[in-house]
């Protein structure tokens, strides 16, 4: 199925507020329904972007849930940025991509 680009900056914003969540809770635990919180995500976006994206966005589920479930959180909170930031740029690529015209 072929999203637009309003689709995919939605769920751009949905995945920013769980990730915010998550460095919220550093520490605290992942519990099993923030763990499907994460998975609902990254089938949301198995439908969106391309085989090649989803490990990215793989990567930025992985480390949310390593920032909670940390003993230290400190590190892996570092690591939650780098993959937030690399998961936006390509979300973020991927809708305007969709908003120029097919050549």
């Amino acid at each position: 199925m072929d999203y637009d680009a309003d689709e995919l900056l939605v769920e751009l914003e949905r995945i920013e507020a769980t990730l915010d969540d998550a460095a919220r809770a550093a520490g605290q635990g992942c519990g099993p329904g923030f763990e499907r919180r994460l998975g609902a995500h990254l089938r949301s976006l198995r439908n969106m972007l391309g085989a090649d994206e989803m490990a990215v966005a793989e990567d930025a589920m992985e480390a949310a849930e390593r920032v909670m479930n940390a003993a230290d959180p400190a590190a892996p909170l570092m690591m939650l940025q780098l993959a937030r930031n690399t998961l936006g740029a390509v979300i973020r690529r991927h809708a305007n991509a969709r908003l120029r015209p097919a050549a």
